[in-house]
C-alpha cells in the first residue's frame, strides 16, 4: 500500500514538472509561435494597405515552421502572391532583370522562366543576358532552351566575325571583334572558340609578312590568342633581324623597338643609353668647341 502511494506521489510530481514547460510544436517554443502569428498578422496588415516590399520584407523573417495549423502554407502564398504583383510591376517598368529576381525567390517559377527568354528577345545580343539564360536552364536542366541559347551564342558568334572581317581590311586591327567572338563561342562550346584561334593566326600571319613595328606587334598580339608559339618564334626573330639593321643605321629608337618585340629588351635599353652618353659626350664636346671659337673671336675683336 506505501509503495503504491510513493509511486502515485512520484508520477504526480512529473506530471506537475512537465506542465510546468512550455508546450513544444515541431520543435518551436510557445513564445515562437506567438512571435510567428504576430509577424503574420503584421505581413498580412501590410499586403492589405498596399505596401508590398514591406509586407514581402515582413514574411521573410518568420520561421513559417511555427504558424500554428496551415500557417506556412498561407506564408508561402503570401509571398508568392507578393512576389508575383512586385515582380509584374517590375515587368511593366521594363526592368526584367528586377522583375526574375521576384518572381524567381517568389517561388513563381513559370514566371521567371518566361520573363528570362523575354529579356533575352529584347536584348539577344548582350552576352551577360543571354550568359544569364544558359546558366538559369542550364540548372533547371532544361535542354531544350539551353540548345535554343547556345544556337543564339553561335549566330552572335558568326556576327562578330564578320565585324571583325571588316575591320581588318579596314585598318589591320581587330583585336576588339575577334575577343567578342571568342566569348560568344565560349558560350557555344569549348571546340567552337578554335574558330576564333584560327582566324586569329591567320591574321598574324598576314602581318608577319610587313616590317613595320606596329604590323609586327599586332602580330604578336594574334599570335597569342592563336596560341601558336612556333609562328611566335618566327616573329621574334624577324624582329631581331630588324633591330640590327636599324642599330647599324643609327636609327636607335627603332632598333630598341624591335630588340623589345624579340624578346631582348635589355639589349635594346643598353643601346639607348649608350646612345644617350655618346649624345651626351658630343655635345659637351661641341659645347666646348663653341666656347673656344668664341675667345678666339673676341681677341681677334680686342675685346
Amino acid at each position: 500500500m506505501k509503495k503504491t502511494i510513493m509511486m502515485s506521489i512520484v508520477f504526480g510530481v512529473t506530471g506537475l514538472m512537465g506542465a510546468a514547460q512550455p508546450t513544444l510544436a515541431d520543435g518551436c517554443r510557445t513564445e515562437d509561435e506567438t512571435t510567428a502569428a504576430v509577424q503574420m498578422r503584421k505581413a498580412e496588415d501590410s499586403e492589405r494597405t498596399g505596401k508590398l516590399k514591406e509586407a514581402y520584407e515582413l514574411a521573410g523573417r518568420i520561421d513559417s515552421m511555427c504558424l500554428a495549423g496551415d500557417g506556412y502554407k498561407r506564408h508561402e502564398a503570401m509571398q508568392k502572391r507578393i512576389g508575383l504583383q512586385l515582380g509584374q510591376q517590375e515587368e511593366k517598368q521594363g526592368r526584367l532583370a528586377a522583375a526574375f529576381d521576384w518572381y524567381k525567390n517568389s517561388g513563381n517559377e513559370a514566371e521567371a522562366d518566361r520573363v528570362k527568354m523575354k529579356h533575352v528577345n529584347t536584348s539577344p545580343r548582350d552576352r551577360n543576358v543571354v550568359s544569364g539564360a544558359i546558366d538559369h536552364f542550364r540548372f533547371k536542366n532544361n535542354d531544350t532552351r539551353v540548345t535554343e541559347l547556345r544556337q543564339l551564342a553561335a549566330k552572335n558568334a558568326d556576327l562578330e566575325l564578320a565585324n571583325e572581317e571588316k575591320a581588318f581590311a579596314a585598318r589591320k586591327e581587330s583585336f576588339e571583334e575577334l575577343g567578342n567572338a571568342r566569348d560568344w563561342f565560349y558560350l557555344v562550346s569549348e571546340g567552337e572558340a578554335k574558330k576564333v584561334r584560327e582566324r586569329a593566326e591567320r591574321r598574324g600571319d598576314t602581318l608577319l609578312k610587313e616590317s613595320t613595328f606596329r604590323h609586327l606587334e599586332n602580330a604578336k598580339r594574334y599570335f597569342g590568342m592563336a596560341e601558336a608559339k612556333s609562328k611566335e618564334k618566327a616573329l621574334q626573330d624577324k624582329a631581331m633581324r630588324l633591330a640590327q639593321e636599324h642599330e647599324e643605321k643609327g636609327e636607335i629608337t627603332q632598333a630598341r623597338n624591335f630588340y623589345g618585340l624579340a624578346g631582348a629588351g635589355a639589349k635594346g635599353d643598353e643601346l639607348e643609353k649608350h646612345a644617350e652618353a655618346q649624345h651626351k659626350k658630343s655635345e659637351e664636346k661641341r659645347q666646348k668647341q663653341f666656347t673656344k671659337d668664341q675667345d678666339d673671336l673676341e681677341k681677334e675683336l680686342g675685346l
